[in-house]
């Protein structure tokens, strides 16, 4: 049975009457604060109570033991009982205006960065992201062990406490960093000068409140990381952790806002000079409930715009049948269009396994373009989270993915109620609607909201834990639908290499060649070929090893697999761990023996945790910097001293900024210089509208794996260097007129670079524009690669840990 019914009241409501009732009680609550989401589980549920999304990269139903602890099995009891301790601790830290709530505990390291907590059993040095919480990829990381001795139950538990300090308020250490410099580019890391506090942001084991102004009242003593960067006086005052605790982000010294603090209105209102610590322990219990998410199911919601052209409601089915092909077994898709069409939903939820898909595939062929009426997406979204209710278990996460023109912007109760319903949105917005469409749609938006105010798609993705993406045509509409699944789902990738041609004439060739790292770095590498289908009869393709072997589906050694999808236009070729002298530059060769009809797409990923990961920050109305790119290279450590460029186009296609530098060097916008974040200014580059960047990074003799952030009191460790290795990833965002930093149209702006043409021969490697060598314009039109597609039989195979 692959349709799962949904559970109802004896009486349900009417969809029209549940729809006004819930845009009527929206409008009596406040706007949610515009600040990210990380997991779409993590919330302040009522002012004092928040819930943390937590993985362990163990298996607690078949549990190890604690690393340098064979005695200590490391079950659910276990992380209940250490959880247990980081609530009594926060509890207490926060003099009982902040209590913990759900938590949610996920195995086997499940979605990766995109938790709060991630408990790691090795031995290693626990830190954090600074001002984490909101942000998609920050995390906290929390080892099991330190300097090769076990941390016991008590002691992991107050060191998370100590790395959400850092994590969720933003605060910093006040702890001596013995042997360590003062670095005047990193003012937030502690140093061998420092006059350390009777805080747990210094001993976390031997205190348990955070600092108030009376710490800081002699000014020979004001010298710790959470002073230099928090103080709001020339003399080092105003710094203290309950200082900033009690003022809103905004009041932040303008080097600290940087880090993106969030506020928390449990602390509104306190005085912090007339605080009395009392250090509560009573009652910090009482919403404490941990959820162990063992097996959860991903229930997805594609929302279809019906008003859109045929040809671009053609694109945006493509994207959708690429979600659904992708998927593994462990999702459920249900779809649901607007204006709404016969059966409403189109499809209840179903199973993604192969009969399911068939079923999908059938419902989204069916969709027609409306002859008329208007898209409401409040509906339509009041109908996703009604199917998602029906069928939802505690910590099964949910997504909707919302496929339609780039033009439209929502009534901001979509944000509201997708973030009460903690639900991520996908949003997908299909480019070519132009001035006009954009202002009938705000004008329909600001009609169907009861609080009279809009969002766009990139704040509905940023503010909900989704990932925003604007395509052109059908290709890159399933390409990048297929990623933002696969980043909501946080499937193990990371991307190497994106490249492709034009459609090659009678005898034409062509050759990308991407970099494989060591089994350290690189798990298994998946490169794919993308073209029409029609093409397939075509098209001859090989593979040269880095020692100059080339490699046939006739000849292929061990490790090494071919594959061929005619159907499907997608050629694979699969590269294990095991193959002989794998590290190194690879070469796929591509040769068609007479004209295509289409371009051809090459896309290569491994297996990898060790990945790029890019956000776009500010460009809207009221942020409170200039936007900013920021990328971030590692994994539960990052990397420093790699070079990381962006290649920014416009929703055209043009080229805005090319090859621009993210520095890591700690002056502004740059928090702190070799932290393994790099940040670009987008500060008065480019106009309002929609944008997306291609940011790439590639590691040298300088690149360094280094336990960088927050991290706990310790001895320092020695950075060690890393192997040369190549990462990719493609980030969209949204400039709002208006917003600061952002180009006015009275103002001068970048002239826009066209987009180069290939050479119509097709021979050797294509049109090279850039000094890496690759055409960016043809990255963006034909990197057509659905890593999800490549990466489906092995997730529908292979259960998670």
């Amino acid at each position: 049975m692959h349709t799962t019914p949904m559970r109802t009241s004896a009486r349900p409501l009417p969809t029209r009457l549940m729809a006004a009732l819930l845009a009527a009680a929206l409008v009596a609550q406040p706007i949610i604060p515009a600040y990210a989401a990380n997991h779409p589980l993590s919330a302040v549920r009522d002012v004092n109570t928040i819930d943390y999304v937590v993985n362990v990269d163990w298996d607690y139903d078949n549990p190890p033991t604690q690393a340098a602890n064979p005695s200590q099995r490391l079950d659910r009891n276990y992380i209940t009982e250490v959880l247990r301790v980081m609530a009594r601790s926060k509890f207490t830290a926060t003099e009982g205006r902040h209590r913990v709530g759900t938590v949610y505990v996920y195995k086997g390291g499940r979605f990766g960065d995109n938790v709060d907590i991630r408990m790691l059993n090795s031995n290693g040095r626990s830190a954090a992201n600074v001002a984490g919480w909101g942000k998609r990829g920050t995390t906290s990381y929390n080892h099991l062990a330190f300097q090769n001795a076990p941390e016991s139950i008590d002691a992991l538990g107050k060191v998370i406490n100590h790395e959400l300090g850092h994590y969720t308020y933003g605060l910093l250490d006040e702890y001596v960093e013995e042997g360590a410099p003062l670095k005047p580019d990193d003012p937030g890391s502690p140093s061998g000068v420092d006059t350390p506090k009777n805080t747990a942001m210094n001993n976390h084991l031997q205190f348990v409140s955070l600092s108030t102004p009376a710490d800081y009242a002699d000014p020979t003593k004001r010298q710790t990381a959470q002073a230099r960067v928090f103080a709001t006086a020339g003399d080092g005052s105003g710094g203290s952790a309950w200082e900033t605790l009690t003022r809103p982000a905004e009041q932040d010294p303008p080097a600290a806002r940087a880090y993106g603090r969030t506020f928390f209105e449990a602390f509104r209102g306190v005085d912090p000079a007339a605080l009395r610590l009392q250090a509560p322990t009573e009652g910090f219990d009482t919403q404490l409930r941990v959820v162990f998410a063992a097996a959860p199911v991903f229930r997805d919601v594609i929302v279809i715009d019906r008003t859109l052209p045929a040809a671009r409601l053609a694109d945006l089915l493509q994207a959708a049948r690429a979600l659904v092909n992708q998927a593994g077994a462990d999702a459920q898709f249900a779809v649901v269009a607007s204006p709404a069409a016969g059966a409403d939903p189109v499809l209840g939820f179903t199973t993604a396994d192969a009969e399911g898909k068939q079923a999908l595939n059938a419902a989204l062929d069916g969709i027609q373009p409306a002859g008329e009426g208007s898209f409401n997406s409040l509906t339509a979204f009041t109908k996703a989270y009604q199917l998602i209710a029906g069928v939802r278990q505690s910590g099964d996460p949910a997504t909707v993915h919302l496929l339609t023109g780039s033009e439209t912007v929502l009534p901001v109760e979509t944000l509201t109620t997708a973030r009460t319903a903690r639900v991520a949105v996908n949003p997908l917005g299909l480019s070519g609607g132009g001035t006009e469409a954009r202002q009938a749609r705000t004008k329909a938006a600001l009609a169907q909201s009861a609080a009279g105010q809009t969002v766009n798609l990139a704040q509905v993705a940023q503010q909900t834990g989704g990932a925003y993406n604007v395509a052109r045509n059908g290709a890159e509409a399933a390409k990048d639908a297929a990623r933002a699944l696969n980043e909501v789902h946080s499937n193990p990738f990371a991307f190497v290499r994106v490249d492709g041609t034009t459609a090659l004439p009678a005898g034409g060739r062509f050759s990308s060649q991407f970099r494989v790292a060591s089994s350290a770095i690189d798990g298994p590498v998946e490169a794919e070929a993308f073209f029409d289908p029609q093409d397939a009869g075509k098209l001859s393709f090989s593979l040269v090893a880095p020692d100059g072997r080339v490699f046939t589906p006739g000849n292929a050694p061990a490790g090494v697999e071919f594959e061929t999808e005619p159907g499907e236009g997608l050629f694979t070729v699969r590269i294990g761990t095991g193959v002989a002298a794998r590290a190194g530059t690879w070469t796929i060769q591509v040769s068609s023996a007479s004209a295509m009809v289409d371009g051809l797409g090459i896309d290569v990923a491994t297996e990898s945790r060790m990945a790029l990961n890019a956000t776009a920050l500010g460009g809207s109305v009221g942020a409170a910097t200039a936007p900013v790119l920021r990328a971030t290279l590692g994994a539960d450590k990052r990397i420093k001293g790699a070079r990381v460029v962006a290649t920014v186009y416009d929703e055209d296609g043009n080229t805005v900024l090319d090859n621009a530098v993210l520095r890591d060097d700690g002056v502004a916008p740059d928090v702190r210089a070799g932290d393994g974040e790099y940040t670009l200014s987008l500060d008065g580059k480019l106009k309002a509208g929609e944008y997306y960047a291609y940011v790439r990074s590639v590691t040298d003799s300088n690149a360094r794996v280094a336990p960088l952030g927050a991290l706990i009191k310790g001895a320092r460790q020695e950075e060690v260097p890393v192997e040369a290795f190549e990462r990719e990833v493609e980030v969209a965002f949204s400039l709002e007129a208006g917003a600061p930093g952002v180009v006015t149209d009275s103002a001068p702006a970048p002239t826009p670079t066209p987009t180069p043409t290939p050479p119509s021969d097709g021979g050797g490697g294509g049109c090279t524009v850039n000094p890496d060598g690759r055409d960016a314009s043809l990255a963006l039109l034909l990197g057509l690669g659905l890593l999800g597609w490549a990466l489906r039989r092995r997730r529908s195979d292979t259960p998670d840990a």
